[in-house]
């Protein structure tokens, strides 16, 4: 992190702000790449069961997407100390289990929802999350020195 990036906060308990990291980026990236992963699965889900396991896949990636924006969100306001930052971490977090659960039970009300179909573009959702930073993350040659 350069100094430049840690511009709010007292003391040594600085705390960098969002809008001067590269982070954003690849939340947008997140966003994008599990938006279209769940639509994939969507539209598999059409060409192989019919249009309920369509309807229900978009459900599920609908589910994880909108929690994981929510948190996005959250998680990227500028924070003045610390505290405050770990503060909205766990507000996030709690939120974007409560919005999950919920948005499930509604998905559970919904005629002729095909469970398989929403829980695999759920866990699409969930792949790409922790799969896209890992894909993002700077390349190294295993031996080299640097």
């Amino acid at each position: 992190m350069s100094p430049a990036s840690v511009t709010r906060g007292s003391g040594s308990h600085a705390v960098p702000t969002s809008s001067d990291s590269d982070i954003r980026p690849l939340a947008s990236r997140i966003l994008l790449v599990q938006t279209g992963a769940g639509a994939a699965v969507a539209l598999v889900c059409l060409l192989v069961w019919g249009r309920y396991a369509c309807v229900s896949a978009l459900a599920g990636a609908a589910t994880g997407v909108v929690a994981n924006l929510y948190m996005t969100f959250k998680v990227l306001q500028p924070a003045r100390t610390p505290r405050k930052a770990l503060g909205q971490l766990y507000l996030g977090q709690l939120v974007k289990v409560a919005l999950t659960v919920a948005l499930f039970m509604l998905a559970a009300r919904m005629p002729h929802v095909s469970w398989p179909a929403l829980l695999s573009a759920y866990l699409a959702t969930l792949v790409v999350f922790w799969w896209v930073p890992f894909a993002s993350a700077p390349r190294t040659r295993i031996g080299s020195r640097g």
